[in-house]
């Protein structure tokens, strides 16, 4: 009797043998790929996966003062009204906790000279943060965020103010984001993140499903495509090849588990999303919900225009600074069924437009500029006999009138 419970001993431990030799690749594998990503990072693999995030002086938008963009960088000639210029620029929604170093070249400073640093995070794009640039009569400057209480989340939009007066000319160059080598612990810190991260929806979220966020640098399909591929490699070391019924069945697991792990992560993604949409959308009527939308607050003030256009549909010429952009082409269909002209960059020309037709200016656009005491839109060689009827923050409505 115990010689045969012996030996049923026996072949349960070998039944069972290839499922823990499996299970030891599944968790080697998985040990192997958080290495392997980590010791990329560590080694200098950061500047392939985070390059910095430059961001020249053309590209930058003057919202407040006088000036222009320039193939050299943007020239700022003068503050505004309330004695400063701002430029201000995308930042690709960069990790603050990456993305730590500021960098900058502004030619034409002088002694005394005050400019700061403004940003907005992605979790709070309405509240900007500010600080003092440390200006050692050089035109150049590094800058370490890390400490900045502000510096926090995912960067959405940086750019610089200026106090005036100007005694000359300012040409800023570029602006720079630079990222800094993480330690071990926030690379594995990182990972959890990564993972746990939920993607909010946007305007491409029916079509598209990322599967990570952005700038992610442990991407769960990366992931998991080492995580099965260093899998695989341990199971053929554990296990040698052999021509039998049942070979593959090991990596056909593991090929199924990582789908899984990556299916399990969508679906919970999915129902964070879904809990979002309901606190945000339930028991609203179609007028709340728009208000709540994505572009809530660009429907409030388009809805605030509205009000100043008449009932009858007007001619109304659109103009911002990316004419075939998101936002003018939802300016144009919120304020349907006038008949809108989304596809302008500076203002119409005289000849095109007429007494009676309004002109719409979406925030940022500094090319164009309202002079109040002779009611006049000016812009280069072009000036239109204007009416102001509504000014915000995102844009002003003018309704054109007779006369130069």
């Amino acid at each position: 009797m115990a010689m045969t419970r012996t030996m049923g001993t026996r072949i349960f431990l070998r039944q069972i043998q290839p499922f823990w030799r499996w299970l030891l690749a599944v968790l080697g594998g998985a040990l192997l790929a958080v290495l392997a990503l980590v010791l990329f990072y560590l080694l200098g693999g950061l500047a392939v996966v985070a390059p910095p995030v430059v961001l020249p002086g053309a590209k930058l938008q003057l919202v407040s003062g006088q000036g222009e963009s320039t193939p050299t960088g943007l020239e700022i000639r003068q503050v505004g009204p309330q004695g400063w210029a701002a430029a201000r620029g995308a930042a690709r929604m960069a990790p603050a906790a990456l993305y730590r170093q500021f960098a900058w070249r502004i030619d034409g400073l002088q002694p005394g000279s005050e400019i700061r640093l403004v940003w907005a995070t992605a979790a709070d794009p309405k509240t900007s943060r500010e600080r003092v640039l440390p200006l050692a009569g050089s035109d150049e400057g590094v800058l370490d965020l890390g400490a900045e209480p502000g510096w926090q989340d995912r960067i959405a939009g940086i750019g610089l103010a200026v106090r005036g007066p100007l005694s000359q000319l300012l040409v800023v160059r570029h602006l720079e984001l630079r990222p800094v080598v993480p330690t071990v612990d926030a690379l594995l810190r990182g990972m959890v993140e990564d993972w746990t991260a939920s993607e909010d929806w946007s305007q491409r979220s029916i079509n598209y499903y990322s599967g990570a966020p952005l700038n992610a640098l442990f991407p769960p399909v990366v992931m998991v495509a080492l995580w099965v591929g260093f899998g695989a490699a341990l199971q053929a070391l554990f296990s040698r090849p052999r021509r039998a019924p049942g070979a593959l069945l090991p990596y056909v697991a593991l090929f199924l588990l990582g789908w899984l792990a990556l299916d399990a992560r969508w679906q919970w993604d999915l129902g964070q999303r879904l809990t979002q949409t309901a606190r945000d959308f339930a028991g609203k009527n179609v007028e709340e919900r728009r208000l709540a939308a994505l572009d809530g607050e660009f429907y409030r003030f388009l809805r605030e225009v509205r009000q100043r256009l008449p009932e009858r549909p007007a001619r109304l010429f659109i103009v911002s600074a990316d004419p075939a952009g998101f936002w003018a082409g939802r300016a144009r269909y919120h304020l349907l069924p006038h008949n809108g002209y989304a596809g302008f960059a500076r203002l119409p020309p005289p000849d095109a437009a007429r007494a009676g037709d309004y002109v719409l200016i979406l925030s940022p656009f500094a090319g164009a500029r309202y002079v109040p005491e002779r009611r006049m839109l000016e812009e280069e060689n072009t000036r239109l006999a204007v009416e102001m009827l509504h000014r915000a923050d995102l844009g002003a409505l003018f309704r054109i009138r007779g006369g130069t």
